[in-house]
């Protein structure tokens, strides 16, 4: 990824202005071709700290500059040299930016190209510019006005790919003594990904999907900076070693490693529907990707966190909703979530929500709240989208990313409480009811029974006639000892009483007898 700018300047009197910037590799000499024949009526500046080699398929209407202090031979196809004016040394990018700037009143382009093999000017297309020159890395987007045809070296990227059933392990090594600063990565999903370079290297992950990341530099991850001290060498055996007992896998995917001394680079790890996996590096990168956190939040009815609540189920005012505020998992890369403020939106109403922060004890546990919705009990409409501010923290909070929205929708029922205060009673109600009553009364009469066996109960029978009369049945200790006793005459008849009286006489004439 090579520096460079993109305007829409052009001249008072109708020229552009365009700068080269030839880079060389060591040890490498290549004839670069280019081609001004189709190019509008321009300045073009070169500059270079090697020598260069160009053949020139030149056109009138362009005047050629080369830099003081730079070496340029040019070879014309129908013969003879070109006579290019010299413009004054500069010793950087931004002495030569403004010398033409100051000469020709502004700069359409600045290209920057390592080896090239073929340079053509293809015209300036309808894209909307800036007005002034700014260097940064260069996108494919810009690349209308010049389109480069660069040489490859075989050493730049040496990579071998194994095909396997697990889950992908892909590593890229980028040694200490190359001097990439800055790596823009394009992954594919579902992926786990050891990212190894020098000191100062930042990688930018572009559109991570699902991706587990370990690394020993700083990693940009949707415009959020992560700073990782994992100390990973360089020797490819080590790294092998390391990684497979990390993952507790048995083999890597992919390994790459770059050898390319430029600021910028772009690498793209490619599996294709054949299973096949490239890996690719360009000097020249995408337009920026979204900056969205991935983030979800989902409802459940419960306090376990079980029952996750169906977006088409109503929930009563009166009643608590658990929420569970959840982000994408990027290997050993430790995120928190900090939740700022939460509320309900059904247009045009907007109420603030209050919410409790629940606990929660499992590993890389999400971010779990809980709402009370009895403030909407009055309100008319039942449809109602909670949403939180929300943050991704790393380190203790130190590092957080922008504040973004998460959201979901759910229905709303009021609490109505019953007028009628009588209970009502169901099947399963009334059956207990009749089988308690039944067991009190088996109770009490058993109860009742075991008093009289132990106790004992005085009954009373009698029987009145005119010739006789019952006596008391006694009941004594035991429950069967009922003695009935035969009944006795209390008012005998006279004659009954006439032989009573004679036995009485004469027994009791008898003692004196007797005692005589």
């Amino acid at each position: 990824m090579s520096l460079g700018c993109w305007t829409n300047f052009t001249s008072q009197d109708g020229k552009e202005v365009h700068i080269l910037k030839l880079l060389s590799s060591p040890g490498k000499q290549v004839m670069s071709e280019l081609f001004l024949t189709a190019a509008s009526p321009s300045a073009v500046i070169i500059t270079s700290s090697s020598t260069q080699n160009i053949l020139l398929h030149e056109n009138p209407a362009v005047n050629i500059y080369v830099t003081n202090g730079t070496s340029i031979r040019f070879f014309v196809p129908t013969g003879g040299s070109p006579q290019p004016q010299i413009a004054p040394f500069a010793d950087s990018d931004s002495e030569v930016l403004k010398w033409a700037a100051e000469t020709f009143g502004g700069v359409t382009s600045f290209t920057t190209a390592r080896d090239p093999m073929k340079i053509t000017f293809t015209g300036m297309k309808g894209a909307q510019r800036p007005s002034t020159c700014a260097l940064q890395p260069e996108t494919p987007v810009d690349k209308q006005v010049i389109d480069l045809k660069l040489t490859r070296s075989s050493d730049e990227l040496k990579s071998c790919y194994t095909k396997h059933s697990e889950e992908p392990l892909h590593v890229i090594n980028i040694p200490d003594d190359v001097k990439i600063r800055n790596v823009s990565l394009h992954l594919p999903s579902k992926s786990k990904v050891i990212l190894r370079g020098p000191a100062g290297t930042e990688w930018t992950i572009n559109d991570p999907k699902d991706v587990q990341l370990i690394s020993n530099n700083r990693i940009v991850l949707n415009g959020f900076a992560l700073d990782k001290n994992r100390m990973i060498s360089d020797d490819p055996r080590e790294i092998r070693q390391n990684v497979l007992l990390y993952y507790n896998s048995t083999s890597i995917t992919s390994y790459s490693e770059i050898h390319l001394n430029v600021p910028h680079i772009q690498l793209w790890i490619r599996d294709s529907m054949s299973s096949s996996v490239s890996a690719e590096v360009e000097h020249t990168t995408p337009a920026p990707s979204s900056s969205s956190v991935p983030l979800q939040m989902e409802l459940f009815s419960s306090p376990d966190y079980r029952l996750p609540l169906d977006p088409s189920s109503k929930v009563q005012s009166d009643k608590r909703v658990y929420a569970e505020i959840s982000s994408e998992s990027y290997g050993d890369i430790s995120l928190s979530i900090k939740v700022s403020s939460c509320w309900v939106r059904s247009m045009p109403v907007v109420r603030k929500m209050p919410f409790k922060e629940e606990a929660c004890y499992t590993e890389d546990c999400p971010k779990r709240l809980s709402f009370s919705f009895e403030m909407l009990q009055d309100l008319p409409s039942s449809s109602w989208d909670l949403e939180c501010a929300v943050k991704l923290c790393h380190d203790s909070k130190k590092f957080c990313t922008n504040e973004t929205q998460v959201k979901r929708s759910l229905q709303i029922n009021p609490y109505i409480p019953n007028p009628n205060p009588c209970f009502e009673f169901g099947l399963s109600a009334v059956l207990g009811i009749a089988f308690g009553g039944f067991l009190i009364g088996v109770l009490l009469t058993g109860a009742l029974w075991f008093i009289k066996i132990r106790t004992g109960h005085p009954v009373a029978l009698g029987m009145r006639s005119t010739a006789a009369e019952l006596s008391v049945l006694s009941i004594s200790g035991c429950p069967c000892g009922l003695t009935k006793r035969q009944p006795v005459p209390t008012h005998p008849s006279p004659s009954e009483n006439s032989s009573a009286n004679a036995s009485i006489g004469s027994t009791q004439s008898t003692p004196t007898s007797s005692m005589a």
